[in-house]
């Protein structure tokens, strides 16, 4: 009987485990992309399509990606994001 009820506690421990390990891998490079085009599709003037983002590489450890999106009409729209994927502001320094 009481083996029945350690069934459910290993359960939820199994299950806490998978989230950890679920929120600790880094996103893909198509998930960011996508990510800031969709931010990008809700500022952007008419016109704008997820087609329009594409990702660099950044020089400094920091960033991982620069995405610029850039509309038909001339806009372009810069995202910095950082080796998680967050949204950075915009590097300076001498090198850039």
């Amino acid at each position: 009987m009481r083996v029945a009820f350690f069934f459910p506690l290993a359960a939820l421990i199994a299950f806490a485990a998978y989230l950890g390990l679920r929120s600790g891998q880094m996103p893909g490079e198509t998930e960011i992309i996508n990510r800031y085009a969709v931010i990008y599709l809700q500022t952007a003037p008419e016109g704008a399509a997820p087609t329009d983002c594409a990702a660099t590489t950044h020089p400094d450890p920091a960033v991982r990606m620069v995405i610029n999106c850039a509309h038909p009409n001339g806009v372009t729209t810069t995202f910095y994001a950082g080796p998680r994927g967050a949204s950075l502001p915009q590097p300076t320094g001498p090198d850039l």
